[in-house]
C-alpha cells in the first residue's frame, strides 16, 4: 500500500498549495518554523520574509531549511510533501521579478487591503526584503492517506 505521491502529484500538489512551513535552525540548534506564503517553479521553493528576521539571519547562518506543505483535517484526508533543502538569497534579477510576480497573482485573492491593517503590520510588511530560493537536496517525504484502503468494519 504505497501512499507516496509521484513527480506529477508533487509538481501539482506543491504548485497549488497555500502555506508553506518554513523551518530553519537556530545558533543553539533548535528549529524556527514559520508560516509563509510561496510558489513553486522549475522545482524550487521561492519565499519571502523580513530581512532582518530569525529566520533571515538563520538562512545567512546555515542555509540548510526544511518546508512543509501539507492539506488534511481529518487523518483519512491528510495530504503532505515535505522538502529539504538548502536556501539562497535571492539577488535582485529576472528570477526574483518572476518570484515575485507569481506571487503576487497566486495570493491576490487572500490579501487585505495594506491601509485595512494596524500601522504596525503596515510596517512590519514593508519591511519584506529577504527572498528565498530552496533548492531540494534530499528526496521528498510525500504521504497521501487519501491512497489507502480502510478495512470495512
Amino acid at each position: 500500500m504505497a501512499v507516496a505521491l509521484d513527480e506529477a502529484e508533487i509538481d501539482d500538489f506543491l504548485t497549488n498549495g497555500h502555506t508553506l512551513i518554513f523551518t530553519t535552525i537556530d545558533k543553539d540548534g533548535y528549529p524556527h518554523s514559520t508560516p509563509l506564503w510561496y510558489v513553486y517553479m522549475d522545482g524550487h521553493i521561492y519565499t519571502r520574509g523580513r530581512g532582518k528576521s530569525q529566520k533571515a539571519r538563520n538562512v545567512a547562518r546555515d542555509g540548510k531549511v526544511c518546508c512543509l506543505v501539507e492539506t488534511g483535517e481529518l487523518w483519512r484526508e491528510l495530504k503532505a510533501v515535505m522538502v529539504r533543502g538548502r536556501a539562497e538569497l535571492l539577488e535582485e534579477g529576472e528570477e526574483l521579478q518572476r518570484f515575485t510576480d507569481a506571487l503576487t497573482e497566486k495570493y491576490k485573492a487572500f490579501r487585505e487591503p495594506s491601509q485595512n491593517l494596524p500601522a504596525q503590520s503596515q510596517r512590519h510588511y514593508a519591511s519584506v526584503s529577504a527572498h528565498w530560493k530552496v533548492t531540494p537536496e534530499k528526496k521528498m517525504a510525500t504521504w497521501d492517506n487519501r491512497k489507502m484502503r480502510l478495512v470495512s468494519s
